[in-house]
């Protein structure tokens, strides 16, 4: 008799839970959130994504994302046992803060060519001339959003149609379905393997290429960092009169660079760990002895020293000989 007591009353709190579960999923589709209390499954060639709950079966057509919220995705369905129950479609209005420009080839040779690259994804163009979001206030290139907040690549992408996956499984397809958004019209493919997260923007017609979401050791240039390791209490160098002597450590034809500390030998330029690879580190010297960077990249990373015209000094210390003979 405790026996068959127990199973009723594990059964009413199974009842009772599933009533409730399905209750709070259900109102929570009526708002546009996702259900909770289930175990999801998404078919990506269908783009309809299942959520099972214990008395119910839901369903939703995915735009963009498994992520994304209901109220971006269609064709919600909601069965309580064999019962459909109508899910009222929370519409979001669409309003484009911006539309894209871009400039295209009038031939396309040669692979991808990287447009963008930080500690979390890299952006690939192809074919494409110049691409800029166009807003109502200004008109910037992508180059100039993605280098404030990369994530503008996926409010992007969900401005565009999702088609489905590549033949390899894994790179999702996006291409513009709205004439009003691109002035030619745009295809994105996002791949999804190990340590290649790389994003390829081109034409609306533009194909999958064998360079595509490939590994390639090409982003040293966005990716390197000056580190100044110069220790504390190092002191200028200063001639017999106490004139400080700065250290040049590099030359060009029209100018000199100068530190004024000796302190070139502690200032390394940094390939930092990312995507799978190693930390390197090079000293400054051999690196400007290699070509590998250029002064201006160095200024723009935040290394700090004297630039110094070279004719300018010329002709300055030649004034200063004429008006003190």
């Amino acid at each position: 008799m405790k026996v068959l007591n127990f199973i009723k009353k594990l059964l009413l709190f199974v009842v009772l839970f599933g009533c409730f579960t399905a209750g709070i999923d259900y109102l929570r589709m009526k708002s546009g959130d996702v259900p909770l209390f289930n175990i999801r499954r998404y078919d990506s060639s269908s783009h309809i994504q299942t959520f099972r709950g214990l008395f119910y079966v839901a369903e939703r057509k995915v735009k963009t994302s498994e992520n994304e919220s209901l109220v971006d995705s269609s064709d919600m369905k909601f069965k309580i046992l064999v019962f459909d129950v109508e899910v009222p479609r929370q519409f979001k209005e669409q309003v484009f803060e911006y539309t894209v420009s871009t400039q295209e080839r009038e031939s396309c040779f040669g692979p991808s060519e990287l447009y963008f690259a930080d500690k979390n994804i890299k952006v690939y163009t192809f074919c494409l001339e110049d691409i800029k979001l166009v807003s109502r206030d200004e008109s910037n290139t992508l180059l100039h959003y993605l280098e404030k907040d990369d994530s503008i690549m996926e409010d992007l992408n969900s401005k565009l149609g999702y088609t489905g996956l590549y033949l390899d499984g894994t790179t999702m397809m996006f291409t513009s379905y709205e004439d009003a958004f691109t002035n030619h019209g745009l295809s994105v493919y996002q791949c999804n393997l190990p340590n290649i997260n790389d994003v390829y923007i081109g034409p609306k017609d533009m194909l999958f290429h064998e360079d595509f979401c490939t590994y390639k050791l090409d982003d040293f240039h966005f990716m390197f960092e000056v580190s100044d390791e110069t220790p504390e209490g190092l002191e200028k160098v200063v001639d017999a009169e106490g004139n400080v002597i700065p250290e040049v450590f590099f030359e060009d034809e029209i100018y000199r660079y100068e530190f004024d500390l000796p302190k070139s030998s502690y200032i390394y330029i940094v390939d930092p760990a990312v995507r799978g690879r190693e930390e390197y580190r090079y000293p400054l010297k051999d690196i400007l002895s290699m070509n590998i960077v250029t002064m201006d990249e160095l200024e723009r990373k935040g290394l700090k020293f004297n630039r110094i015209d070279k004719e300018k000094e010329k002709q300055a210390l030649l004034e200063a000989e004429k008006n003190n003979p």
